[in-house]
């Protein structure tokens, strides 16, 4: 999914592998990962593939860079992919986890619990951040209010879901802490 995130990314305007990164940070890191070294590699396989062409612009006192693009046939690589019902299956390793969690006992729980619960109130807190961010990328995406409004849904589900932690954490720690009740 990383090279239909990219082709979205170059979907808004070209870009050098640096301004995608940071873009990608600012933007998409808050519910998908990626590293540097991922982007750079995948922008080659794209452009293998013909998805992407790029250019090269010297600068001066600073290393040349490579500014992409996205050919017409990645934008039918990316339409492709956001017209494909096919989401996936839910692999969660901390379902995983919670699964077998009876193997270790309830105080280490509790505390695990408590630390999810606590990083999920720390990714709530920093959401007026991302809010910020987002009004930042407001015109570069061309003024369409539409796009904008993607992104600002994709926001809300992280809000939506981290809430949603929050409270889970909360029942699963009253649940393992009524059941170990003397």
């Amino acid at each position: 999914m990383l090279k239909h995130g990219i082709l979205g990314l170059l979907g808004y305007g070209a870009m050098s592998g640096y301004e995608i990164m940071e873009v990608f940070r600012d933007s998409l890191s808050y519910f998908w990962s990626a590293n540097t070294s991922q982007i750079y590699r995948e922008l080659q396989t794209l452009k293998e593939k013909g998805f992407v062409t790029d250019v090269k612009v010297e600068q001066k006192g600073k290393p040349d860079k490579n500014v992409f693009s996205i050919t017409d046939e990645g934008r039918e690589e990316l339409c492709r992919w956001l017209r494909d019902d096919n989401y996936g299956k839910l692999n969660s390793g901390l379902m995983m986890k919670v699964f077998f969690a009876g193997e270790i006992g309830a105080e280490e729980n509790v505390e695990r619990f408590e630390r999810l619960r606590e990083a999920a109130e720390a990714r709530l807190a920093r959401y007026e951040f991302i809010d910020r961010v987002t009004e930042q990328y407001k015109p570069a995406l061309g003024g369409n209010g539409e796009k904008y409004e993607y992104w600002r849904m994709t926001v809300d589900f992280g809000r939506r879901y981290d809430a949603m932690l929050i409270d889970w954490c909360g029942s699963c720690i009253e649940k393992i802490q009524q059941k170990n009740r003397p």
